[in-house]
């Protein structure tokens, strides 16, 4: 099976500048792997470089050492050390993040948040908007509410336009950062059901989920970065 992501001995640290300058480490020669049509879960203790982790997979940290090899259908490349040309194009057809929080443009329409990152990979407008629209009802946001700026919904309504907007594209590999956190159980059903399908389609995915439900119902394996394990 085709490894779509494959991390090598890669290691992060922040420096405290408020603090004297002192380098704090929160990744150290971590290594893994994740194949096209599984869910990988980051698992550990508060601190212990989840989110680090989750946000270097998407080129926001660049770390000190190692590579972050991403194959995006026809080559494999370290995103770690890549151009950003190259990173915008991994983001607009490879790679999709569903984030803790959304963050749009104010005034931009929720249906027009959701169609974007289909329509930035050329897809027609009557395309992206039927597309959006299923996607939005699939995940129980009102049809009153789809004209609307999503800046002005609860967190709940926000998480679930997140979600539609990541899932919209067909991502081959897609991150998912607490996608269930601020949902009910109706629609935590829902996002599981899609991570799922999306598996079986053959996404290879990498998320950070603290209900333990959720984790054992999506996740084939757990990367364990308190003890630095790979455990299936």
């Amino acid at each position: 099976m085709t490894v779509m992501i494959d991390v090598q001995n890669l290691s992060k640290q922040f420096t405290l500048h408020n603090q004297g300058g002192i380098n704090f480490t929160v990744l150290d020669d971590v290594s893994f792997n994740v194949r096209r049509g599984e869910c990988v879960a980051l698992h550990g203790t508060s601190g212990s470089g989840k989110s680090t982790l989750m946000r270097s997979l998407y080129a926001n940290y660049k770390p000190q050492t190692g590579a972050i090899w991403v194959h995006n259908g026809v080559q494999t490349i370290d995103i770690a050390n890549a151009e950003p040309r190259q990173i915008m194009r991994l983001r607009e057809h490879t790679i999709g993040y569903v984030s803790q929080f959304l963050r749009v443009i104010p005034r931009v329409s929720t249906l027009d948040v959701v169609m974007e990152p289909l329509r930035m990979k050329g897809a027609g407008s009557d395309e992206a908007e039927a597309r959006a629209a299923a996607l939005l009802r699939r995940l129980n946001v009102p049809e009153r509410l789809w004209a609307l700026a999503p800046s002005t919904f609860s967190g709940g309504e926000q998480q679930r336009v997140n979600i539609a907007r990541g899932f919209i594209s067909d991502y081959p590999i897609l991150l998912l950062d607490e996608p269930t956190a601020s949902l009910d159980s109706k629609n935590r059903d829902v996002v599981v059901e899609m991570i799922c399908e999306a598996k079986n389609k053959g996404t290879a995915l990498v998320g950070i989920f603290h209900d333990e439900e959720v984790r054992s119902e999506v996740a084939n394996r757990l990367i364990d970065l308190t003890n630095r394990t790979d455990v299936e």
